[in-house]
């Protein structure tokens, strides 16, 4: 079986889309994926194997993560596709969050698609939300089958939309993420590693928080729409290192295993963590027994709190930020049983696991 992949992402970037190919290529089908590489300066090869994955990179110069001012870079990467699906045959487009799904649209393919939603889409005023709904319904109900990662959108629609639902939780893969020990450091090491967007109140909190506790480290990596504004306010302190991008295939375990806690501070706002939602990071934790700090009033925080996994607070105020941030530097014994607690628990988030559903997702046709 051949299938395509349209991920407006950088290969490396996403994690999530390398493990999904590469279960798919174990089970033996040919999968491509086109990526979007929106770095103008990028050494990396335009056609390359990856795992028996093949990689196809259309180079865009763009910001990820801002909007509406990177729609013709978007429109270019989407035309590329489309000549792209134009010349090569496959039997399945792989459609990659909402933007892979208009790109789908764009290009104006009739192939059978996956819509594989990696986040919730409906936020926004209330127009927004009406609008968002209704396209993510059209997406759904048109599908082969649709890949959800937030519960919510079983709440939204009908059993005639649902019905075509399967769930598949972004679970680390053993393979990139493991547990490991910790190394050792005569500094108390705080990190954040993933997307960096719509999180400056959070992070100032952090820095704010720490900028007197020489015996602390921050450090932030990822890429996206704050970055550039984090670099900035780097500056400002003397223990925060804002690397910028980084492989989370390659590098993920080496990150884990240099920090300590994991700062989880979330705008409280956004939809896309609201309820029963958790964002991978929750589940790198748990894998590599590295208790988080969680912003309080999320539903992520109270299963903080209940599975005894690290501490929550208000990651919008500094003081309320610095006292758990004293309470966990100062209190060794209260980390390792979070640790405890959180490498007991990691048996429930198993990938390997998970991703069987793309047996199903992707059973032959007659």
């Amino acid at each position: 079986m051949i299938i395509t992949m349209l991920l407006t992402n950088a290969f490396e970037m996403d994690v999530r889309v390398y493990k999904e190919a590469r279960y798919l290529v174990k089970k033996g089908n040919r999968v491509t994926i086109l990526c979007w590489d929106r770095n103008e300066y990028s050494t990396l090869n335009t056609i390359e194997e990856r795992d028996g994955i093949q990689v196809v990179r259309f180079r865009q110069p763009a910001v990820a993560g801002s909007g509406y001012w990177q729609l013709g870079a978007f429109l270019k990467y989407t035309l590329k596709c489309k000549k792209y699906l134009k010349n090569n045959p496959t039997d399945y487009i792989h459609c990659n969050d909402l933007d892979g799904m208009i790109a789908y649209l764009i290009c104006g393919k009739r192939k059978p698609y996956i819509f594989d939603m990696h986040e919730y889409y409906i936020r926004g005023n209330k127009i927004k939300q009406s609008i968002l709904k209704k396209l993510v319904k059209y997406f759904i109900k048109n599908s082969y089958y649709s890949l959800y990662e937030n519960d919510g959108y079983l709440n939204l629609y009908n059993s005639n939309i649902t019905q075509r639902l399967v769930p598949l939780k972004n679970y680390p893969d053993l393979d990139c993420l493991k547990p490991l020990e910790k190394t050792i450091s005569d500094k108390f090491r705080i990190g954040y590693h993933g997307c960096v967007r719509g999180q400056i109140p959070e992070f100032k909190a952090l820095f704010d928080a720490c900028k007197e506790m020489p015996d602390v480290r921050i450090d932030i990596n990822g890429g996206g729409i704050d970055l550039a504004e984090l670099k900035e306010l780097e500056k400002k302190y003397s223990n925060v290192f804002v690397h910028g991008p980084y492989n989370g295939i390659k590098e993920s375990n080496n990150l884990y295993q240099n920090t300590d806690v994991l700062y989880c501070g979330y705008n409280p706002d956004n939809p896309n963590y609201q309820g029963d939602a958790e964002v991978v990071k929750f589940y790198e934790a748990i894998v590599t027994g590295t208790p988080m700090i969680m912003t309080e009033s999320l539903g992520m925080g109270e299963k903080v709190r209940q599975m005894e996994i690290g501490l929550t607070t208000d990651t919008r105020d500094a003081d309320s930020v610095k006292k758990v941030v004293i309470q966990m530097k100062n209190n060794k014994t209260q980390c390792q049983k979070f640790r405890e607690n959180m490498l007991t628990l990691s048996k429930n988030y198993n990938w390997q696991n998970a991703v069987g559903i793309l047996d199903k997702v992707y059973q032959k046709r007659s």
